[in-house]
C-alpha cells in the first residue's frame, strides 16, 4: 500500500464546498471573559491544540512527492502554504493575547498524526481531522471570544480566513474520498472502524474541564458540543457512504474497529512511490 495511489478529482478553489455559513452549534451567546486568569487558561489551552493542528498540518507537503497527479500537487503546495500561513497567524493571536503556548493534548497528538497511506491521509486528514478543526474554529471560538475586547475583532477576522481554507481542504478529502470508495468498496467496514475509534477518544479532550463545566456559561455547552460535533461526523459519514443508516450492533462496530485497526496498523510500514515524472506528459495533455 503506498500513498501514490492517490489523486485529485476536481478539489480546489472552485470545488464544492459543504459547510459555509453560520455556525452549526449555538451557545446561546457565552463568552469567555479574557480578563479572568480561569477563562484564559481555558483559551490558551483551545489555542495550543490548534497551534499544534497547524504544525502538524505543514506536513501536508510530504505528500506531494507521492502526488497522483499535476492537480494533487497543486493542491499539497497550496495547502502546505497556507498551513504554514495559519500557523504564523496562530502565533499572531498568542502575541495579541498575550499568552505562551502549552503542550499538546495527547488525542490531539493521536487525531493529527500524519498517515503515509493514502486512502486513510484524505479521510482521517481532510475529510474527518479537518472538519473537527473547522468546528472549534466555527463553532467555537467565534462565537466564545468576546466581541467586546478590542483584541477580538482582528483575531475573528484572522479566523475566518483559517476558516475558508479549511472548508477547502475538507472538500478535498470528502471528493477523494468518495473517488476512493468507489474505486475500492472495501474501505467502508476499515473506515467506519477508525471513525467509530476516533468518536470513542474525543470525550477525553474535554474531561479536564468537567469539574468547572457546571458554573461556566462556555463549559456548561461542552456535552452537548461534543454531541454535536460526534453527530455531524456521522452525518459526513453517511453522506460519504461508509457510515451505515442503522447503526451496527456491539459485535459489528467491535469488528469494524478490528478492522480498521488493522488497516491503520499496515500504514505504518507505507512507503511514498512519486508519479509525477512517470506521467507529465500524459498530465500535461502532450501525449
Amino acid at each position: 500500500m503506498t500513498q501514490g495511489e492517490g489523486h485529485v478529482s476536481g478539489a480546489g478553489p472552485g470545488a464544492e464546498i459543504t459547510r459555509t455559513g453560520d455556525p452549526d452549534y449555538d451557545f446561546g451567546g457565552a463568552c469567555f471573559d479574557l480578563d479572568k486568569p480561569g477563562d484564559r487558561e481555558i483559551v490558551r489551552f483551545i489555542l495550543s491544540q490548534a497551534l499544534f493542528g497547524e504544525a502538524t498540518g505543514v506536513y501536508c507537503g510530504k505528500s506531494l512527492y507521492a502526488a497522483g497527479s499535476l492537480e494533487a500537487a497543486r493542491f499539497y503546495v497550496r495547502q502546505a502554504k497556507q498551513e504554514l500561513a495559519h500557523l504564523q497567524l496562530f502565533a499572531d493571536i498568542f502575541r495579541a493575547l498575550d499568552m505562551k503556548p502549552v503542550p499538546a493534548h495527547w488525542v490531539v497528538k493521536l487525531l493529527s498524526s500524519h498517515n503515509n497511506y493514502y486512502p486513510l491521509k484524505v479521510l482521517m486528514e481532510h475529510a474527518i481531522g479537518e472538519g473537527m478543526v473547522l468546528d472549534i474554529f466555527k463553532d467555537l471560538l467565534l462565537q466564545t471570544l468576546p466581541d467586546s475586547d478590542p483584541r477580538v475583532p482582528l483575531i475573528k477576522k484572522k479566523l475566518r480566513l483559517v476558516c475558508r481554507e479549511e472548508e477547502e481542504h475538507i472538500a478535498w478529502g470528502e471528493k477523494e474520498t468518495r473517488r476512493l470508495l468507489a474505486e475500492k468498496p472495501w474501505l467502508k467496514t476499515p473506515y467506519f472502524g477508525l471513525l467509530e475509534l476516533q468518536m470513542s477518544v474525543l470525550p477525553m479532550l474535554v474531561r479536564a474541564f468537567e469539574k468547572r463545566a457546571g458554573n461556566h456559561p462556555v463549559l456548561v455547552h461542552l456535552p452537548g458540543f461534543l454531541a454535536h460535533v460526534q453527530r455531524r461526523v456521522y452525518e459526513q459519514g453517511k453522506a460519504l457512504g461508509f457510515v451505515p443508516d442503522t447503526r451496527p450492533g456491539a459485535a459489528k462496530r467491535a469488528a469494524a474497529m478490528s478492522f480498521g485497526l488493522a488497516v491503520f496498523a499496515r500504514s505504518q510500514f507505507a512507503r511514498s512511490e512519486s508519479k509525477l515524472e512517470k506521467i507529465y506528459i500524459e498530465e500535461l495533455g502532450l501525449g
